[in-house]
């Protein structure tokens, strides 16, 4: 089978995009399939791919104005599908939260499968949002073979409601993860590190962070990363508890602002104790998080909101603690739980990371997206 890989936010090698690129990339050729990338024109990510795609927009123009550059990108996108559409049998879209991805498409003239990866279902069905507006609004998206696929377990009625004409949907999607190396621990006192990666979000509680760094005592060391959003700016608020951080005279406080290389950032996540998954329930209760499949990988645990996802495999698995609330106190507790009995929650999370790798890599996504396309 031949499968183009589309993915606009692709533009260098740091962050989560090129690691699910390239890992899904790797997936599909060792099942024995051709693959084809598509990048943005500004992409320096070290993949054989296809600098064609309109680069991501990180400007701060105005409503109309950013509306006039979503609608020529569309455009723009569209043209790069069709003049390649005939030389695949599958297109797939790794980040279908972009408006271009689904409004290209809907212009794509095409009868080959179309697959979508929803990386946060909750943004399109809890309400239902923008790109599933476009769905129902597009007479020629509907006569495609449109497939969304989403690693959210959902719930059934939501599935059996979702009565879109030749668009179906496919829950519990394998999660393309690349297994990184484990280095040796260091989890004594003067070594103890609470680990924060990925943007600072709201949703992710980042000021929350910045709360606990100032009440933590000093033997507990941060690892901090705080680079903005891939749109390229900070939501309110969020810059002044970066710039708060930055000025604190603080010792093994180690703070980075921009996306980490792989490697870099494997490095940190080894060197964290426990990893932070206290993160918004809303846009959590069914979104799954990398970051928690990437710290238990290594054996890491994590402290994570009663509600979400982690929350719901912390239950079944151990590996780390729920909390019900955001209190300082309270984390601090269980970051005082875990050290006092750090050997059988680092034991319990490595087990479950073994577990949830078997289910979520580059393979078993290829292969679940085979399947789907076959049906």
């Amino acid at each position: 089978m031949k499968v183009a890989i589309i993915e606009q936010n692709l533009v260098n090698y740091t962050g989560h995009y090129y690691a699910f690129v390239s890992e899904l990339k790797r997936g599909f050729e060792e099942m024995g399939d051709e693959v084809e990338v598509f990048l943005p024109t500004n992409s320096s990510a070290p993949i054989n791919g296809k600098t064609v795609l309109p680069p991501p927009n990180c400007s701060q123009a105005n409503i109309i104005k950013k509306y006039f550059n979503i609608i020529r990108d569309i455009f723009r996108f569209a043209r790069v599908l069709g003049s390649v559409q005939k030389n695949f049998d599958v297109f797939v879209f790794t980040s279908a939260d972009d408006p271009r991805t689904i409004g290209g498409a809907s212009l794509l003239l095409t009868k080959k499968p179309l697959v979508f990866y929803l990386h946060s279902p909750e943004l399109f069905f809890y309400p239902i949002r923008k790109s599933i507006k476009l769905l129902k609004a597009s007479q020629r998206l509907r006569k495609k073979r449109i497939s969304l696929i989403t690693p959210a377990s959902l719930k059934e009625d939501l599935i059996q409601n979702f009565s879109l004409k030749n668009i179906r949907l496919f829950p519990d999607a394998p999660v393309p993860l690349t297994m990184p190396p484990k280095q040796e621990e260091f989890v004594n006192c003067g070594n103890f590190y609470l680990g924060y990666f990925g943007d600072a979000r709201k949703e992710k509680n980042f000021n929350k962070v910045v709360a606990l760094i100032d009440a933590a005592p000093t033997e507990i060391g941060f690892m901090v990363q705080c680079n903005p959003p891939s749109i390229g700016y900070y939501e309110p608020g969020i810059k002044k508890g970066v710039e708060h951080i930055k000025g604190l005279q603080r010792d093994r406080l180690y703070i980075f602002e921009e996306s980490l290389p792989q490697n870099e950032y494997r490095e940190f996540l080894n060197k964290s104790s426990i990893v932070w998954c206290l993160y918004d329930v809303l846009q959590y209760k069914n979104r799954v998080s990398g970051i928690l499949l990437e710290a238990w990988a290594l054996g890491k645990p994590v402290i994570t909101t009663s509600g979400t996802w982690m929350a719901k495999q912390v239950e079944k698995y151990g590996g780390g603690i729920v909390l019900d609330t955001l209190e300082i106190q309270d984390i601090l507790k269980a970051i005082e739980e875990i050290r006092g009995d750090y050997a059988r929650f680092s034991a319990e999370a490595e087990a479950a990371g073994r577990i949830l790798y078997e289910k979520n890599n580059g393979v078993a996504l290829a292969r679940f997206i085979k399947d789907i396309v076959r049906k």
